[in-house]
């Protein structure tokens, strides 16, 4: 039988038991003659290392738990079994063991590499082994002696001697380097793999050291919106003559100005300008530029490194830009003293797409019966007064038509959070007003009853104003005629101008006559500008 160095497998797997008399087998005994401490041996449940020449007996139940394991190294021994049917044991049966390995197999192609250039080892390696086995170690060998030839570098050693053995475990692969040489030149270098058990072959492979090309790093000239941010990745070319892989990149900002663009990184929000920032080319996606928070140009530079040397510096010019928005109002006419809200005639766009932040309004209008601007915090903005109103609250800004008629320059601009636009004027022309009709029918009370006035007003208005108050007159000289109540006068005389705010109209009550008659009282209304005619009604009193 054979098996591979150290590996497992169950003794019922190599077992054949027969019996003539169809007797099953009760227990099995074992032997193993292999004395050597790197030789086979058996495992069971209760014993996992049995010594050599010792009788291992276990009952057929078990059989299962039982294991051989193969040598530590190669070589052959012989084993023993034999079965119990409940009466007899069967003769000894002697096999031979023998514990195989297959070396690995460990290969570097021949390799370039620039002068002075760091690399890997562990990149250039193929390793194989036939039976699986991982590789466990590595050996190396340099023989290039030349004081200016290619070495080894491992974290323990940074310059390894020519015509020395390295040892390094498989776990530090990873931190074996090759440096190449300072001169141009070639040299063999050796590697062999073990993979627990055996050694591979040395493999000899040549490091030929080379003159190196400078990679080369461009960046054309950019614009950019005001506080745009970009990655500048898409905008960089970066190439190398011989094919190395760029490994870094510096980048530098010229733009020294507090509003000037700059560069991001994960380790820095906001890159001072005239310093050197370091990239990893596995970062590269990493880094951001932000557009200026104003409109300008400013020089930033970019070049590369090949893992040897740097390219040269290129320039680019960044330029921070922006397009003004636009905001536009059309002339409107309104009523005297009419409100508007200023949100629905205002029309604003951005060519960039920005958000307007603000708005600015000026009222040209400089009467004092024209129309005017009106906001939370003012109720009545003076003419040639810059407004400021944030675009949140643009809602709450009224203009209010003018008393008299006439027109009115106004103005409005909005700003995108960088550039304001042109003022755009426009026209507010305010209609002369109508005043408005107030009248109360004749009415007919019985003596000294009571009547509430307000249930019997009828308002008007061509312009649609409301009425903010209402003037009476009673016309009724008799000490027994009737009369106006109100709250703050409970008889009011006659002859006499009674003014009441409208809101207060509920409260004006008119009372009969103290005996039969008749008498002529009057009303009228005021819209805020202007009153209504006299209106003249006859009041009957009777019994």
């Amino acid at each position: 039988m054979q098996l591979h160095t150290n590996t497992w497998t169950q003794a019922k797997n190599w077992l054949t038991y027969s019996d003539a008399n169809g007797d099953a087998a009760t227990k099995y005994q074992f032997w193993d003659s292999g004395t050597s401490a790197t030789s086979a041996y058996f495992w069971t449940s209760t014993n996992d290392h049995w010594a050599a020449n010792t009788t291992i007996e276990v009952a057929a139940a078990d059989l299962a738990d039982v294991w051989i394991k193969g040598g530590s190294t190669t070589g052959a021994e012989t084993f023993w079994v034999r079965a119990f049917d409940g009466t007899d044991w069967s003769n000894w049966d002697s096999f031979t063991l023998t514990s195989v390995n297959t070396p690995p197999v460990v290969t570097a192609g021949d390799h370039s590499i620039h002068i002075d250039q760091w690399v890997t080892v562990d990149n250039w390696l193929t390793k194989t082994d036939a039976n699986g086995d991982a590789i466990t170690k590595y050996q190396f060998w340099d023989s290039g002696t030349a004081a200016t030839s290619a070495y080894f570098w491992t974290p323990d050693n940074s310059h390894w001697a020519a015509n020395t053995t390295i040892d390094v475990s498989a776990a530090d692969l990873a931190n074996v380097w090759i440096h190449g040489g300072s001169t141009t030149g070639s040299e063999t270098m050796w590697v062999r793999g073990f993979d627990g058990t055996e050694w591979s072959n040395w493999d000899t492979f040549t490091v030929t050291s080379t003159p190196n090309t400078v990679p080369v790093a461009t960046i054309n000239d950019q614009a950019l919106h005001v506080n745009q941010w970009v990655k500048p990745q898409g905008w960089l070319t970066a190439t190398d003559a011989e094919g190395d892989t760029i490994t870094k990149y510096q980048f530098w900002d010229a733009g020294a100005g507090a509003t000037s663009a700059y560069f991001w990184t994960p380790d820095n929000s906001h890159w001072a300008a005239n310093t050197t920032i370091d990239v990893s080319a596995s970062d590269l996606a990493n880094v951001w530029i932000k557009g200026g928070s104003t409109t300008g140009s400013e020089t930033m530079w970019v070049r590369a490194f090949d893992g040897t040397a740097w390219s040269n510096w290129d320039s680019f010019t960044l330029t921070s830009t922006n397009t003004a928005p636009t905001a536009t109002i059309n002339d409107h006419t309104l009523n005297a003293a009419q409100w508007a809200q200023l949100v629905n005639w205002t029309t604003a766009s951005d060519a960039d797409g920005d958000a307007i932040t603000q708005y600015q309004l000026w009222d040209g209008g400089g009467a004092a019966t024209s129309a005017y601007f009106w906001t939370p915090d003012n109720s009545h903005w003076a003419s040639s007064t810059v407004i400021d109103v944030s675009a949140s609250d643009l809602a709450n800004v009224w203009v209010r038509g003018g008393t008299t008629a006439g027109t009115d320059s106004m103005f409005v601009r909005a700003f995108d959070g960088t550039s304001w636009s042109t003022w755009d004027s426009f026209t507010v022309t305010s209609l002369a007003n109508h005043a408005p009709d107030a009248s109360i029918s004749n009415q007919t009370l019985h003596v000294n009853e009571w009547s509430q006035v307000g249930n019997l007003v009828s308002y008007a208005d061509a312009d649609a104003n409301p009425a903010t108050a209402y003037q009476f007159w009673d016309g009724g000289g008799n000490a027994d005629s009737g009369y106006f109540w109100t709250s703050a006068n409970s008889h009011w005389a006659a002859s006499t101008v009674i003014d009441v705010n409208a809101a207060d109209l509920d409260d004006v009550w008119m009372r009969g006559g103290a005996t039969t008659g008749t008498e002529t009282m009057y009303v009228r209304a005021y819209d805020g500008i202007d009153w209504s005619a006299w209106h003249a009604f006859t009041l009957s009193t009777i019994v």
